[in-house]
């Protein structure tokens, strides 16, 4: 399952390149309705905060976001390490702090994965800093 989830984050930030280019909408915010943990929620700010959420976590899955940073040629300027929450979490949030100056988007990826019973989700986030 693991390998799945990495496997679609990395779709999702080659797809979120091409919505770089005014092909695709993403936006700062986003949700989705999963099987087993409700409401999955994303939210990424121009300024690095982010929020991964979910409804309730019955099965002790892990909550993720991950993500890259992008200038305005859809260049990659800093690839975001995956970071979890501990197990059974709702909530996971924080901030990036090495945004470049000549940062154009953040591209974001929050997820749930590793649970017992429940399969994984996700959901994409961009937010343009300028």
């Amino acid at each position: 399952m693991k390998l799945k989830f990495k496997k679609l984050a990395i779709m999702a930030l080659t797809v979120a390149t091409v919505a770089s280019n005014g092909m695709t909408a993403f936006a700062a915010s986003n949700s989705k309705t999963t099987s087993g943990y409700g409401k999955l929620y994303g939210s990424l700010t121009k300024t690095g905060n982010y929020v991964t959420s979910v409804t309730k976590n019955p099965d002790k899955a892990k909550l993720t976001i991950s993500g890259t940073i992008q200038d305005v040629n859809g260049k990659t300027l800093v690839t975001q390490q995956t970071i979890y929450s501990g197990r059974g979490a709702t909530k996971l949030s924080g901030h990036w702090t090495n945004i470049p100056s000549r940062a154009y988007a953040i591209y974001g990826a929050h997820g749930v994965q590793g649970g017992t019973k429940y399969g994984a989700a996700v959901v994409y986030t961009v937010t343009h800093v300028k």
